[in-house]
């Protein structure tokens, strides 16, 4: 059984809380991104590939919850979409 919908006032402060992690988030990781690029070209260091690509996942998710912040925000709902439609969004 599912839970009953949010309150649109809840809706509304849990959708600005998403977005605010989300650019706190990706604030967060894009300096974490220059020390290492500052550090690459004074030093020579570089990081391995791994470690950015987990900067790079990072902050993909960081603009999924912004996304997900703004539709909670906007009401946006995917079960009220027309199933039958055939275009991707």
């Amino acid at each position: 059984m599912p839970a009953p919908p949010l309150p649109p006032v809840t809706r509304r402060l849990v959708g600005l809380l998403l977005m605010m992690s989300g650019v706190l988030l990706a604030l967060g990781l894009l300096l974490k991104v220059y020390v290492a690029v500052v550090s690459w070209n004074a030093t020579g260091q570089n990081y391995s590939f791994s470690i950015l690509s987990v900067l790079l996942l990072g902050l993909l998710a960081s603009g999924l919850l912004v996304r997900m912040g703004l539709r909670m925000r906007r009401g946006d709902d995917l079960s009220r979409r027309d199933p039958d439609t055939d275009g991707i969004l």
